[in-house]
């Protein structure tokens, strides 16, 4: 029972943190003050989603290869994050990804989790 216990407070800790920031100010998955990647094409975007997938790799142990991004905002509090939606080969199939990365003097994965079909 401890065991559970410890979980499920692990896990809304966690849930928490992405959620907000500290000072009450909305945190990052909040949906305002998202504004569109106009240039999705642009080298330095396609950089940040195939620096994401290295760093879920290197986290993770996975294999993924990255393709491309497809779609993407960026948000600036602090840094400036980006939400990029984004493709990846798992071996000869090819999934869908949201990776929030911040870049503040470096890019920092903050998630990556599959896109729903």
């Amino acid at each position: 029972m401890k065991t559970q216990n410890c979980a499920y407070l692990l896990t809304l800790l966690t849930l928490s943190l992405y959620t907000t920031t500290m000072e009450g100010k909305p945190g990052v998955l909040d949906e305002s003050e998202w504004q569109p990647i106009k240039n999705i094409k642009d080298h330095f975007i396609q950089s940040i989603g195939a620096v994401s997938v290295f760093q879920y790799n290197k986290r993770s142990g996975s294999l993924l290869k990255f393709v491309e991004v497809f779609n993407g905002d960026t948000k600036v509090d602090n840094g400036t994050y980006y939400r990029l939606d984004l493709t990846a080969e798992d071996g000869v199939v090819t999934k869908k990804y949201q990776a929030i990365v911040l870049d503040r003097d470096y890019f920092n994965l903050i998630s990556f989790t599959p896109l729903e079909h």
